[in-house]
């Protein structure tokens, strides 16, 4: 893995901003498995994800960077990764759209590592000649809808109900950016 810079939390603590490799595997897995059960507000849910399931979507990534098509950045606290955001390009028609993603562990969550990841990235895609940037939230993740606005993201599509989560539905708010 190659550490492109590092990130001083609000509570002062240093963090390593690190480009992926198949290095970064079981942190990954860590992670990924820590945030399914906290349940939190992201697409996948409550099941652990496997070893061989997290090694496959990271070759296929992997695959994708060196294609120009995705850029993923990992955020590290000694050998933890505890952030991750990444942009990946739409096909066909959509070759100038970006989807983007943003995980953070809860206990790193309000230190400035998500707004920091998505500012980064949001420079990659740039370089990538991406000139819109999309995402999808949950309504009811108001930190980090609020995060997207000050970062110049504007709503511009409601699914009613479109996320299931812990019994309930919620809407699913879908927001971008004009890079």
């Amino acid at each position: 893995m190659k550490k492109v810079d590092e990130f001083i939390t609000k509570s002062g603590k240093k963090i390593d901003i690190v480009l992926p490799s198949m290095d970064g595997l079981r942190p990954l897995l860590e992670m990924v498995n820590e945030l399914t059960k906290e349940d939190t507000f992201l697409t996948f849910h409550g099941r652990p994800i496997s070893l061989k399931a997290e090694k496959n979507w990271l070759k296929n990534v992997l695959t994708s960077i060196s294609r120009n098509n995705t850029f993923l950045i990992w955020a590290f606290d000694d050998e933890k990764i505890i952030a991750s955001c990444d942009i990946n390009r739409c096909g066909s028609r959509e070759e100038h759209v970006g989807k983007l993603g943003l995980m953070v562990l809860k206990d790193y969550r309000n230190q400035g590592i998500g707004r920091y990841l998505l500012e980064y990235v949001l420079v990659q895609a740039k370089s990538m000649k991406i000139k819109i940037a999309r995402l999808s939230v949950f309504s009811e993740n108001d930190i980090a809808i609020s995060l997207y606005k000050k970062l110049g993201f504007e709503e511009w599509g409601r699914l009613p109900k479109g996320y299931y989560r812990k019994g309930k539905y919620s809407d699913r708010i879908d927001m971008y950016k004009n890079l």
